[in-house]
């Protein structure tokens, strides 16, 4: 199961893959990311990079997060990607796992230490790392947790001055949410500007859909404000409010 087209990340879209629960998941993972990498046409040796570093991230899921539990079915890794422009025009790579009871240790390494040397290659090739908890985009809103690596990109895209109605991309964000298993998520239309409320544990979160941006509040008061480019982002960004 898929969602997406490789071209549709150069517009701002994404791509997520359900993978096997066994040990051809990796294997899976990297003919997946070459075919859609080799469609973006970036250079071979950034399609290996990116391609070893998921390879890692996905064997370090079967190993870790995917332990057998009795009372239900092993839920599928799956793996994303998607373009952003915040920090600086960057592929991000993620994969998810549905076990939330061992996370990454995401301090530096040695590649030759041993321990944790697959995440160190991650953390090697990779501008950025790191994990948080977050939902299945492909399995009904599963909980779990998502390992996330960031390249930089040299290519034209995607656009920082991406537009779209933002009625349109309002609706996207709420069916994006709902995806994932946050419920009550609503959008209303304003004049120029929509806006999407996330409900938290604690409180809701703000979303103003302008036609080429999107601005959100935090837990700690501050604002985001990000180009609409960065969409998939926000709505993970979202997700692990929600889950934290």
């Amino acid at each position: 199961m898929s969602i997406g087209h490789a071209a549709e990340i150069a517009l701002g879209g994404m791509c997520a893959w359900r993978l096997p629960v066994d040990a051809t998941c990796a294997s899976v993972s990297r003919s997946l990311l070459a075919i859609a990498l080799t469609d973006l046409r970036l250079e071979r040796e950034a399609i290996d990079d990116i391609t070893l570093a998921a390879s890692e991230l996905v064997t370090n899921a079967l190993n870790h997060g995917l332990r057998p539990d009795p009372l239900r079915l092993s839920v599928p890794p799956e793996l994303w990607l998607w373009a952003r422009v915040t920090p600086s025009p960057q592929l991000v790579v993620s994969v998810f796992d549905a076990c939330r009871d061992s996370f990454p240790d995401t301090t530096p390494r040695e590649l030759l230490d041993e321990h944790g040397k697959g995440l160190g290659i991650v953390g090697i090739l990779a501008a950025a790392w790191g994990a948080h908890r977050s939902r299945s985009r492909l399995g009904a809103g599963h909980p779990g947790k998502a390992v996330w690596c960031a390249f930089p990109l040299n290519a034209p895209w995607p656009n920082p001055n991406l537009t779209a109605p933002p009625v349109l991309a309002a609706q996207h964000l709420a069916a994006t949410l709902a995806a994932q298993g946050i419920r009550n998520v609503q959008h209303r239309q304003g004049r120029g500007v929509s806006l999407v409320t996330v409900p938290t544990s604690c409180t809701e979160i703000n979303v103003w859909v302008e036609p080429a941006h999107l601005t959100c509040t935090t837990s700690d008061g501050s604002r985001i404000r990000r180009p609409m480019a960065d969409l998939h982002d926000i709505a993970e960004h979202l997700v692990s409010s929600c889950e934290n």
